[in-house]
Parts: structure tokens; C-alpha cells; sequence
């Protein structure tokens, strides 16, 4: 499971060294000056990548990966001088890039083609906004392009995305503990946790009911949310405590936001079942 941060936080021009550093037979055909001088050096990518981070912050196709990064301003500002470095770096500035490789960066994480394209679409945008140069927009997209096959992996299950039941497991253990530990909603889990074969059952059937609900091939046999809360009085303060614990472990077990977010939306799915019964 990866920090969402990592996702595409090294996509940008890594690739782009080709364009630096192959040199043609005939040096008549070179350019005058570094595809980096040509863009307008630190200042204008500066430009260009802030614009490009805007764009997809409002992106509903691929911002849900980049939540996380959003949500703190300091993870926000260590991904966007990576990219400013990268892209310096690999245009022929001074600047040094020391992320992650394209498939290490990405691997597990399901990119799809389309959000790819979605991805060359906003920084496309970004580059026309600022008036880059056909030429210089052509090697910057064409360099982009030649990493599509170590970022591409096609549709990836859920289950997968979150470590399938070895990083569910995980999850749910720590979730337990931050739940008797959360006198906000305790007092609801106080019986189970006072009888090991009770703590067990409770643990074996969150765990059954992530891994079928994400695409594994658990199989949950409990009773259904309206049934199993029916008569517990649970508010949606209660319910908000239960989801921040949750996603308390989720974060410190690194799973992608784009992840999180999905397993955090199935479970706001069922509040109508377990808020007020």
C-alpha cells in the first residue's frame, strides 16, 4: 500500500533525459539552447506546474489520488518541488530529482488508460495556458507518452489496492485497538471486548466483510447492518468516531488515498442502516 503522495509524484519527464542527452549524427540539427532554457528555465516550469497540480486538484477523474497530498500542505509542497525538480532536472537545468522510478512509484495502484489520458490532458492544459512552444510541448508530451507502459496497469481490485487480506487484516486489527481505546464509542464494543471468542468473531467478520465488499474471495456471513445495529441508538456523532478511527488506521498504514476514498465511501453507504435503528 502506497502514499498517495508517491502516486505520479515521479511521473513528470523522468523519461525527458532522451531528449537531453541522445545527440543526432548531424549536430547542424541541434537546437541552440537545452529544452530547459527553452521553456523558460525554473521559473516558468514553476509556472507551469502549479497550474498543472490546479488542474488536477479539480480533475474528478484522477484527484482522488492526489487527496491526500491536498489535504496537507507540506506533503502538497514536497510534491510540487519533486515535479518542479524533475522536470528541470530532466530538461538540462541544475535542479536534482531523487524520487521514485516510474513502475516502482506506481506499481499496484491500477492506473488506467484513461486516467492516464486524463493526466496528459491537464498538463497539456497547463503548457497552452502559458503559450509553451509546439516544439517544446511536443518533446514534453512525447517524453510522457514513452512512460505510459511502466505506469499503466489496467483495472486493479480494490481488495488488491489495499494489500488484499494480509493488509485487511492489518487495517482491521489496528482499527480494533483504536476503537477500544475511543471512549466517544467503546462502551458499544465493551461486551466483545471483554470475551476473546467474541473479539474474534467481531475481527474475523470485519475482515470477511472488507475483503467480499472489495473484491476478494471472502465470504461474510453475518447478519445484515440494519439487523446487526437494530436498538443500539447509534448517532451520526457515534457513526463519524467509528469512521475516523477507521480512517486513522488507513493512514497509518499508507493506503492510497484513491483507495481509502473507496472504502470510506462503501462504508457511508451503510450509514442509513446503522445511524438511528
Amino acid at each position: 500500500m502506497k502514499k498517495s503522495a508517491q502516486l505520479w509524484g515521479a511521473i513528470l519527464m523522468s523519461g525527458m533525459l532522451m531528449f537531453t542527452s541522445c545527440k543526432k549524427d548531424d549536430d547542424t540539427m541541434q537546437p541552440t539552447q537545452s529544452l530547459y532554457l527553452r521553456l523558460g528555465g525554473n521559473t516558468a516550469i514553476s509556472a507551469v506546474i502549479d497550474q498543472f497540480i490546479a488542474n488536477v486538484a479539480s480533475d474528478s477523474r484522477i484527484n482522488a489520488y492526489f487527496a491526500d497530498a491536498a489535504a496537507d500542505p507540506t506533503r502538497l509542497t514536497k510534491l510540487r518541488n519533486n515535479l518542479i525538480n524533475q522536470v528541470g532536472m530532466a530538461t538540462g537545468g541544475s535542479e536534482k530529482y531523487t524520487g521514485l522510478d516510474m513502475k516502482t512509484a506506481h506499481k499496484g495502484m491500477g492506473i488506467t488508460d484513461g486516467e492516464f489520458g486524463a493526466l496528459v490532458e491537464d498538463l497539456t492544459s497547463s503548457l497552452d495556458k502559458f503559450k509553451v512552444g509546439a516544439t517544446e510541448k511536443t518533446e514534453l508530451l512525447t517524453a510522457l507518452a514513452s512512460m505510459k507502459g511502466d505506469i499503466v496497469e489496467g483495472q486493479v481490485s480494490l481488495y488488491n489496492r489495499l494489500g488484499a487480506n494480509a493488509g485487511i487484516s492489518a487495517v482491521i486489527d489496528d482499527f480494533i485497538g483504536k476503537v477500544a481505546a475511543d471512549t466517544r464509542i467503546n462502551s458499544f464494543f465493551a461486551a466483545a471486548a471483554a470475551d476473546q471468542a467474541r473479539l474474534m468473531k467481531l475481527r474475523n467478520n470485519l475482515i470477511n466483510q472488507v475483503g467480499q465488499a472489495s473484491g476478494g474471495p471472502e465470504k461474510y456471513t453475518g447478519l445484515d447492518m440494519k439487523t446487526a445495529h437494530k436498538g443500539m441508538k447509534i448517532t451520526d456523532a457515534h457513526f463519524n468516531a467509528l469512521v475516523e478511527d477507521l480512517q486513522a488506521s488507513l493512514v497509518k498504514y499508507n493506503v492510497q488515498s484513491k483507495a481509502k476514498i473507496e472504502l470510506l465511501t462503501a462504508l457511508g453507504g451503510m450509514r442509513a442502516d446503522i445511524v438511528g435503528q
